[in-house]
């Protein structure tokens, strides 16, 4: 009797996608840009160890289209973090007073 090969792309693209969703809510509503960067950075890297682990072969596979929507959420988080990030670097530098994102 063959051994069954568990899939792996299934939870982690899932891990990915909350992971996508926490990082877009705290890069839009948190004060502080570095917690949505830093989950950016843990969803862009599960996002795509779960497209790699997809089945091989199949188009449509839901890992991969999981982790394709939690690489696209990651990656507009890091976007939009950075673009805060230098936001309030220039705002600290042009008024001399630390401001809140």
């Amino acid at each position: 009797m063959a051994e069954r090969v568990r899939n792996w792309g299934k939870p982690l693209a899932v891990i990915a996608l909350v992971f996508g969703i926490i990082s877009v809510i705290f890069g839009l509503l948190a004060l502080i840009p570095f917690l949505g960067l830093g989950f950016a950075v843990i969803t862009l890297i599960l996002g795509g160890i779960a497209v790699c682990l997809g089945i091989p072969g199949v188009i449509g596979s839901y890992a991969k289209g999981v982790g394709v929507t939690a690489l696209v959420l990651g990656g507009s988080s890091v976007i939009w973090g950075f673009i805060r990030l230098f936001w309030m670097i220039a705002a600290t530098a042009a008024t001399g007073t630390p401001t809140a994102a």
